[in-house]
C-alpha cells in the first residue's frame, strides 16, 4: 500500500535529495494523516460520548491533535520547498524544523487539557459503559494507527526527515494510549474506582511526554547541532582523497534544511606546492563533495611545512606531550617563531566540550611545562578549538 501512494503520489519518488520531492513526500504524509486522523477522530469521539469515558474522548482529540499536527506539516513542508530568493538566499528548509515544533506545542496543549480532565473525572467519577462492539471499533483504529506509523516510518526514513519520524512516533505513542484505554475498560467493569479517570491520566501523561519529545527534536537542529557524523566524515574523506591534501580540520557543517546544508573546512596542504595547481584540487574537492554528500562546501587552505626537518621534530614533540595529557587531544597549524631568548610554536590545539575555562587554563600550563621539561626555550602559544 504504501509503496502504491509513492509510485502514484510521488513524481521522481527516488530522487530524494531534490527539494520538490521531499516536498511531495511531506505533503503525501500529511494528507494520508489528515484523513485518517479525521476518521478516527470523528468515531473516537462517537464512542466517548455514547459511553461517558473520558479516556475515548481524550484519545479522540489527541486524534484531532494529530490530524492539525499533519496539517502543519504539509504546509509546513510547502512552504520548506520554495526557492531561495534575496530574504532568504539559504531558502526556506528550516520551516519544516518549525512545523514539527509548531505540531508539538499543539499535542503540549491537548496533553494539559485532558489532564485537567481526567482529574475532574477521578473527583466526579461517572459510570462507563463497555460493550464487544466498541472494543472491536477500538482496535480498528489500533490497526490503522499501526499502518499510519510504517507509512510514515518508510517514508520519513526514505528522506531523512525528522517530521515524519515525528509522526510515526505519535502513531505508535496512540497505539499505546488506545491499549491502556481499552484496560482502562475491562477494569471498569470489575470495580466501582473511577479507573476511566486514573487511565485518562496516564494517555494525557503520555500525551505530554510524546509532545516534550517532539519538540526536542525540532528544536535541536533549529539551536544549530552537531553536523551528522556520517556526513561530517564523508566530507572529510572526500577532502582527504585528494592530491595534495594531506590534512583537514576545523570543519564546520550549517543546516538550513534537510538537503540544504552549507559547510566550510580548512584543508593543510605543503607550504611548497604550487598555488595554482592547488587551488584546482581544492576546487574538485569541492565540486566532489557537492556531488557525493549534498553539501556545499568552502574550502580555506592552509600551508604546512612537511619538508623542513626541525619543524617536524618540534610538532612530533608536541604531539607527544599532548597525546601524554589526553588521548582525545590534536592539533593543527603548526609553526614556528624564534625569538632572542624562546622558540615560540605557535599552534591550535582541539579540545573536547568537556573542557571548561578552568580545564584550559590548567591544559595551556601542563602543555607549557611538559615542552620545556624536553626543552626550556620552548614557549607554546596555544589557541584552543573545540570539536565539531
Amino acid at each position: 500500500m504504501t509503496e502504491f501512494l509513492i509510485r502514484h503520489f510521488v513524481r521522481g519518488h527516488d530522487e530524494t535529495q531534490n527539494p520538490a520531492v521531499r516536498e511531495r513526500y511531506g505533503v503525501l504524509s500529511g494528507a494520508v494523516g489528515i484523513l485518517c486522523n479525521a476518521f478516527l477522530f470523528a468515531l473516537k469521539l462517537l464512542i466517548g460520548l455514547a459511553t461517558h469515558s473520558i479516556s475515548i474522548m481524550a484519545d479522540a482529540f489527541n486524534n484531532l491533535s494529530d490530524g492539525m499536527s499533519s496539517l502543519i506539516s504539509v504546509v509546513g513542508f510547502k512552504v520548506s520547498g520554495k526557492a531561495p530568493d534575496s530574504k532568504h538566499p539559504f531558502g526556506y528548509g528550516r520551516t519544516e524544523y518549525i512545523a514539527g515544533l509548531a505540531v508539538s506545542f499543539l499535542i503540549l496543549m491537548v496533553g494539559v487539557e485532558f489532564l485537567k480532565s481526567s482529574v475532574s473525572r477521578i473527583i466526579a467519577p461517572e459510570p462507563v459503559r463497555f460493550s464487544g462492539v466498541l472494543l472491536a471499533i477500538l482496535a480498528v483504529s489500533m490497526l490503522v494507527k499501526l499502518w499510519m506509523g510504517a507509512f510514515n516510518r518508510k517514508l520519513g526514513r526514505r528522506i531523512q526527515s525528522p517530521t515524519l519520524l515525528a509522526a510515526m512516533q505519535d502513531s505508535i505513542n496512540d497505539v499505546v494510549t488506545t491499549s491502556v484505554v481499552i484496560l482502562g475498560m475491562l477494569a471498569s467493569r470489575f470495580t466501582t474506582l473511577p479507573v476511566d479517570g486514573y487511565v485518562g491520566v496516564l494517555v494525557a501523561l503520555f500525551v505530554l511526554w510524546s509532545g516534550v519529545g517532539i519538540a526536542r527534536d525540532t528544536l535541536s537542529p533549529l539551536l544549530g547541532q552537531a553536523a551528522d557524523p556520517d556526513i561530517a566524515h564523508s566530507i572529510e574523506e572526500v577532502v582527504l582523497g585528494m592530491d595534495g591534501i594531506v590534512g583537514v580540520h576545523d570543519l564546520i557543517v550549517h543546516n538550513y534544511g534537510a538537503g540544504r546544508s552549507l559547510a566550510s573546512l580548512h584543508a593543510e596542504v605543503p607550504d611548497n606546492a604550487d598555488f595554482v595547481a592547488i587551488h584546482e584540487v581544492v576546487d574538485e574537492a569541492e565540486k566532489l563533495v557537492w556531488q557525493k554528500t549534498g553539501v556545499y562546501l568552502v574550502i580555506h587552505m592552509d600551508p604546512i611545512s612537511l619538508n623542513d626537518t626541525r619543524v617536524n621534530t618540534f610538532r612530533e614533540l608536541t604531539q607527544e606531550v599532548l597525546q601524554g595529557l589526553d588521548s582525545r587531544l590534536t592539533m593543527h597549524d603548526f609553526r614556528i617563531v624564534d625569538g632572542k631568548r624562546h622558540i615560540n610554536l605557535v599552534f591550535d590545539v582541539v579540545v573536547p566540550f568537556d573542557y571548561g575555562a578552568e580545564a584550559r587554563d590548567k591544559l595551556r600550563r601542563d602543555i607549557a611545562a611538559g615542552l620545556r621539561a624536553k626543552e626550556h626555550r620552548l614557549n607554546p602559544v596555544i589557541t584552543f578549538d573545540h570539536q565539531m
